[in-house]
């Protein structure tokens, strides 16, 4: 379908239009993974109207039904969702009625953008709840933080990040409708993080105008969905409507007329991080944002009764239980697999690139007042990361040691599947794994235990002390 991930044109088989493709803004970058995407690319385009960045520019004001095709991770587990979307550049505001969303509830979400005399503020409803909190930009200073600019594909191109991809096709209805497609990459070498945005404009040769954002795709080589960092996201747009009666201040109303203020720190740590304008533009945040008006119906905490007994508990039972190292893990990896929501896969099919990413949204959606327990209590379950910034120096380093000690690297792999699976388990609350299963796929626990080989150095040593912390865990449900 048109928006899929793909690697080869043979990925594109259906549903893309009348000439079905994979177009890879960054194939010869180290991610192509956050930008190659099903696309419909017709031999003999038109050559009027020549191609112009400035064609790119939104109307500034528009509203249109909404749908969302996300990847959270580097596997191929996807959500969708669908609405209505409404946008007003000229006051700084957005409006998203999901019906349904991801997890099949309707919601509303109203970004009010700031002013010279006002904050900016987010609004979630999902069902009789309504909450509110401040959006914010660390690189806004003094200044009001609003919505996305009208012509951010063209500010891309002044700052020299844009490529024109060609003529392409989006189907609307029974019209193939031509559009322009422009990529706009981003590389940070400090933090080894690669950003590609990417805008399909009409053209204005058939019924619709030109200018209308018919497609927009993000894409992100440290994806975290539970930040609003999917590693590749596709939402399109139909039945727009344009200009001043478009949209009306009553879109950007609150949701209801009492909408519970959370705090700042209790928003952030909800998400784990601060929420900044950057995250409001992805699917995924929305998905997470939804889960919020629950979590602050429950008193302020995502852990459960149930959470909070088990992880009271040290020994595990039974039924959890195994005669050895293999039976143990086979046994828990039943009780994963026997999850029909839950997506898993063996260890030894994922990367450590890929892995790292599990634990990146496991770790940010993690619950607090488990770890509080843990902690106390010297448990094997304790977090060994007290932050993200952590959890991502600790990564980069693993990757390090394994290009140094190739023969460690299954060991490696497999305790960091052991983590995850913990992670997963242990740290997060009943709630907030519902939210999760939506974006990843957990890794299956590894079934065979690596005794300690012949180490030839320190760093190898600490190497294998890292992976006995890792499975020190499993080793608890071997009676």
């Amino acid at each position: 379908m048109l928006g899929s991930q793909c690697t080869t044109a043979a990925d594109c088989n259906s549903g893309c239009g009348t000439a079905s493709n994979c177009s890879c803004p960054d194939l010869n970058s180290k991610y192509p993974q956050i930008s190659c995407t099903c696309v419909s690319k017709p031999a003999n385009p038109p050559t009027s109207p020549a191609a112009n960045i400035e064609d790119a520019t939104w109307p500034s004001k528009w509203s249109a039904n909404v749908s969302a095709y996300v990847y959270g991770d580097f596997s191929d587990k996807a959500v969708s969702a669908g609405g209505r979307f409404y946008y007003d550049g000229d006051v700084g505001h957005t409006r998203a009625d999901w019906t349904p969303y991801t997890n099949q509830k309707d919601a509303t979400q109203v970004w009010i953008g700031g002013t010279a005399s006002a904050s900016s503020h987010y609004y979630v409803k999902t069902g009789p709840i309504c909450i509110s909190f401040p959006i914010t930009d660390p690189g806004s200073v003094g200044g009001p933080v609003s919505v996305e600019r009208a012509d951010w594909v063209k500010a891309c191109g002044d700052a020299g990040f844009s490529q024109y991809m060609g003529r392409e096709q989006i189907p609307v209805g029974d019209e193939q409708v031509w559009v322009d497609h422009y990529s706009c990459h981003v590389e940070y070498t400090e933090v080894n993080q690669s950003i590609t945005f990417q805008n399909w404009h009409s053209l204005g040769l058939g019924s619709l105008p030109k200018g209308l954002p018919l497609r927009v795709t993000g894409g992100n080589s440290a994806p975290n969905p539970t930040k609003g960092s999917p590693r590749l996201s596709t939402v399109r747009y139909t039945n727009f409507a344009t200009g001043p009666s478009s949209v009306s201040p009553s879109d950007f109303e609150k949701p209801s007329w009492l909408c519970i203020p959370v705090a700042s720190e209790a928003v952030e740590a909800f998400f784990g991080h601060k929420v900044t304008k950057n995250h409001v533009f992805d699917p995924s945040f929305h998905a997470r944002a939804h889960a919020l008006p629950a979590h602050v119906a429950n008193s302020g905490t995502a852990a459960t009764p149930k959470d909070l007994t088990r992880a009271a508990q040290k020994v595990p039972g039974a039924s959890y239980s195994g005669s050895n190292f293999s039976d143990a893990m086979s046994g828990l990896n039943a009780v994963l697999k026997a999850d029909p929501e839950l997506d898993t896969r063996s260890c030894d099919t994922f990367s450590l690139e890929e892995l790292h990413a599990v634990q990146r949204v496991l770790f940010e959606a993690r619950t607090p007042e488990l770890q509080k327990v843990y902690s106390a209590a010297k448990d094997t379950r304790n977090l060994a990361h007290h932050t993200s910034a952590e959890l991502e120096a600790e990564q980069a380093a693993v990757l390090q040691f394994v290009a140094s000690h190739p023969e460690l690297a299954t060991m490696v792999r497999d305790g960091v599947c052991h983590e995850a699976v913990m992670w997963y388990v242990h740290h997060l609350s009943e709630p907030i794994q519902h939210e999760v299963k939506q974006f990843v796929v957990l890794p299956r626990l590894p079934e065979a235990y690596h005794a300690k080989p012949q180490l030839t150095s320190q760093t190898a040593e600490e190497g294998y002390k890292r992976y006995a912390s890792q499975v020190s865990c499993a080793v608890c449900h071997v009676v």
